[in-house]
């Protein structure tokens, strides 16, 4: 496992001089991965290292190529990946807000159609006609080409070397129970990258070791709480890159109903994870400020030093990055690959950092007795400002249902 280096630059620190571990969590979201690469960027250019990258479907292949590639090869394989993945744009692209929509479902009907360059390819048999069992009767796409793309682009060995630790999340096709894949413990190879991508129908399940597995974020397309969860405990700086909005506004058409419901469905579980992280992890502040007020005779009985021991004052601060979608995106925005659309999301990506970057908010200084901070980056029509606040007051911390007529 990767130790925290001391040799961060001040700008990384947190206002006491302790130095946290650097994690950078990518959520799942089709084409819109390409903001991560923005991220990345971003986060190169000015000296930020991970110590630590875990991703979920195709947060997780990006993930796969930052800890599968030497520092200098990153972000020039992440490049190659995505212009691989995607096709030559045939038309200059369109300024007016109703052309872009049918620009980009033209694309996206041309994935559905074509499938990916280097991604998946359409089955020849629909599976309602393949042999039962087979790969072909659970799946409408066969994504042997992302195996050979992975294969090209990703240094295995390097990946497995523990200079950055891996981990990603897949979904147990059997039990419906997440499952994760952390090279702190075991080695990590393609299949449990793809593995961590199967997302169904698309795409077929992958054996994994002994789990056959589909996309993560069939249970949850939050890696975070990967980061979060791990033991032992570290002050942790973690960039959490999210690509789905559960905030938005109220469907007007039927487009709009499928955009929604799939923001709510791939983003919702975040807020959960953090606000169940965050209660007990004041818990254990709690335990610990106790504990240190007992006179040390106290602390000679075994079962209160055990209880003590659970005590914690280490501080998380998440630097919330989110893909908000432009107004003539729909729901098909996250299999829509124009290199026209892949190039903004990234270029987003690499401005939304930049912009948490100069505002350094971890660097601020917090309550003592505050143990998780959200740093949420907002930068969306002409909107640009960084909010701190501990994560029970974050929006992304859950939110009591409004009460409406008729409850």
């Amino acid at each position: 496992m990767p130790q925290t280096s001391d040799r961060r630059p001040a700008a990384l620190k947190f206002p006491d001089g302790r130095t946290p571990r650097i994690a950078l969590a990518l959520q799942g979201g089709g084409a819109l991965g390409a903001y991560q690469v923005g991220v990345y960027q971003a986060l190169e250019e000015a000296g930020v290292t991970p110590d630590w990258v875990a991703g979920i479907s195709i947060g997780a292949v990006n993930a796969a190529l930052i800890a599968g590639n030497k520092p200098e090869q990153r972000l020039e394989r992440l490049t190659e990946f995505w212009q691989t993945i995607s096709r030559p744009d045939l038309m200059p692209l369109p300024a007016q807000i109703d052309l872009r929509r049918f620009y980009n479902a033209t694309s996206a009907n041309q994935t559905m159609l074509f499938g990916q360059p280097g991604f998946f390819k359409p089955r020849l048999l629909n599976p309602w006609f393949a042999p039962a069992g087979t790969p072909g009767a659970v799946s409408f796409y066969d994504t042997a080409p992302l195996a050979d793309t992975l294969a090209r682009l990703i240094d295995f060995d390097q990946l497995n070397s523990g200079a950055t630790r891996l981990t990603l999340g897949a979904a147990n096709v059997e039990t419906g129970e997440q499952i994760t894949f952390d090279t702190a413990y075991s080695r990590i190879g393609p299949e449990h990258i793809m593995a961590s991508g199967a997302l169904p129908p698309g795409f077929p399940p992958v054996q994994a070791g002994v789990d056959l597995c589909w996309d993560g974020g069939v249970v949850s397309n939050a890696p975070v709480s990967m980061v979060l969860d791990d033991q032992p405990r570290q002050d942790t700086l973690c960039f959490m890159v999210d690509l789905f909005d559960p905030v938005g506004p109220v469907p007007r058409t039927m487009s709009d109903v499928l955009d929604r419901q799939k923001e709510i469905a791939y983003a919702s579980r975040n807020r959960h994870h953090i606000e169940s992280f965050r209660a007990t992890h004041d818990l254990r502040r709690a335990v610990n400020a106790l504990a240190a007020r007992l006179p040390k005779s106290a602390l000679e009985d075994p079962e209160i030093r055990r209880l003590a021991e659970l005590g914690c004052v280490t501080t998380m601060n998440i630097v919330h990055l989110l893909y908000r979608s432009r107004k003539y995106e729909t729901g098909s925005k996250d299999y829509e690959f124009s290199r026209a659309s892949i190039a903004e999301h990234r270029a987003i990506g690499y401005r939304d950092t930049c912009m948490a970057l100069t505002h350094r908010p971890w660097f601020r200084s917090v309550d003592v007795n505050t143990g998780v901070v959200i740093h949420d980056v907002v930068s969306h029509e002409g909107e640009e400002a960084v909010i701190s606040k501990p994560a029970a007051a974050h929006p992304a911390a859950g939110r009591k249902p409004r009460r409406v007529s008729g409850d």
